[in-house]
């Protein structure tokens, strides 16, 4: 009888033993599954980010370029209203004579 469950006994030790060792290779596998899904992921993530960034970069240059040639041509615009326009000296003149020595 003594016999028996010494065998009993060491039989669950053997189970528990697999157990343990299916359970290890379980963890294993999934700690495999899951860092190659990570790495995919990040693989996605960084594709993406760099399109959007690309993207991006592109349509800031586009508005830039189209802002700075916008700019020019107001200040063009300007500078030739204000070469067009008539000066009239004598009065320029009888006004600053007015503001600065009317004390």
């Amino acid at each position: 009888m003594a016999e028996q469950e010494v065998d009993i006994i060491s039989h669950l030790l053997d189970m528990e033993r697999n157990a343990s060792e299916v359970l290890n290779q379980a963890q294993s596998e999934a700690e495999k599954r899951i860092s190659a899904a990570k790495s995919r992921a990040d693989q996605q993530f960084k594709a993406q980010y760099e399109k959007i960034v690309a993207d991006e970069e592109s349509r800031f240059a586009s508005e830039t370029s189209a802002v700075s040639q916008k700019y020019d041509a107001d200040i063009s615009a300007y500078k030739e209203r204000l070469a067009a326009s008539n000066k009239d000296i004598p009065s320029f003149n009888a006004l600053l004579d007015t503001l600065l020595f009317a004390s």
